[in-house]
């Protein structure tokens, strides 16, 4: 059996728009190995959660179009599977926490049904079964009183407690795979870390592969073991978590890291990257960051830089790391 239970190859997704293509992925590549957390991070725009969604196939269509690539998991192309193989996967193989858990619950329903009904669509247990299983899953999520949360609508619920209930859901049938997209995002500093320590218990519990997708670095420091940074569609820069915070290569990533605060240095300015992620409809030609980059040269406007390995495991696309940029 692979080490690697989920490989991405080359993903392109388009989105067609009256205003034009929005060139959303382009040749986005990474790996995650059994029971390890990756992280992928960029600023708001730059891909993330259409990476997370084409992963899955909930791309919607249309506008949204898978163009090219490879999505290998456990050795079979979702790419080449049917709506209805890609049905059984979601929520027991493959399971998704979404970035706003209002929205992705049903407000008409109890959150217990909500949850009961992912059970029973993909195993035979029973109803009480299922009930019971739900119970266990609120426990495991710290979510008070199991028999009488399961009766409540997601209204009752404060934001803190609905994303428990969301990753109730998703680990419900321990899948090998769960993709967490920004699942901290609108909680208070206290509520983040609930949540982020919960999932790495319930990780650790299930032996569950997570792609963590956040903008915030300082998270997926303590969370991944790897991490690649995403902006405009690619990913400019892939390794594990010692390489890329000890030793940032890309200017971009190296611009994040710059902008947060540290109680370490004595800074009384944080760094701050010029400009704002491009229009994806007409993205700039060449590397995609140069009108931002301090160390553009004529090269990065022509030619988009190929990832290059710096040190095993650690890539990097930027033409000061490509003999033909020197």
């Amino acid at each position: 059996m692979s080490d690697e239970i989920l490989r991405v190859e080359n993903l392109t997704t388009y989105f067609y728009t009256e205003e034009g293509v929005v060139k959303a992925l382009e040749g986005v590549s990474f790996s995650i190995k059994r029971g390890e957390i990756m992280g992928l991070v960029g600023e708001t725009g730059c891909g993330k959660s259409v990476t997370a969604r084409s992963i899955i196939r909930l791309i919607p269509s249309p506008p949204g179009k898978i163009i090219g690539g490879k999505i290998i998991f456990e050795g079979r192309d979702l790419l080449k599977l049917s709506e209805e193989e890609m049905r059984k996967l979601r929520g027991k193989e493959i399971a998704m926490i979404f970035q706003d858990p209002m929205s992705s619950l049903n407000p008409v329903l109890r959150v217990g049904f909500q949850v009961l009904e992912v059970i029973l669509t993909h195993t035979k247990v029973s109803i009480q079964g299922g009930i019971a299983r739900v119970k266990e899953m609120f426990k495991k999520v710290n979510i008070p009183d199991p028999d009488q949360a399961i009766e409540r609508y997601p209204h009752q619920f404060s934001g803190g407690m609905r994303q428990r209930v969301m990753t109730a859901m998703a680990l419900s049938l321990s899948p090998k795979l769960l993709i967490a997209d920004e699942p901290t995002t609108a909680l208070d500093v206290s509520i983040q870390a609930q949540i982020l320590s919960l999932i790495k218990e319930l990780q650790k519990e299930f032996s569950t592969s997570v792609l963590l997708i956040s903008h915030d670095l300082g998270v997926i420091a303590t969370m991944a073991q790897k991490v690649g940074v995403m902006y405009a569609g690619s990913i400019v820069e892939y390794g594990n978590i010692e390489s890329i915070f000890n030793n940032p290569l890309h200017p971009y990533t190296r611009g994040l890291l710059g902008a947060i605060p540290r109680l370490d240095e004595d800074r009384k300015w944080l760094d701050v990257i010029p400009g704002s992620v491009p229009n994806l409809i007409y993205p700039p030609s060449g590397c995609r960051f140069h009108p931002r980059c301090s160390l553009a040269k004529d090269i990065c406007k022509k030619v988009k830089p190929k990832p290059i390995e710096v040190e095993r495991g650690h890539t990097v696309a930027c033409h000061e790391y490509d003999i033909k940029g020197r």
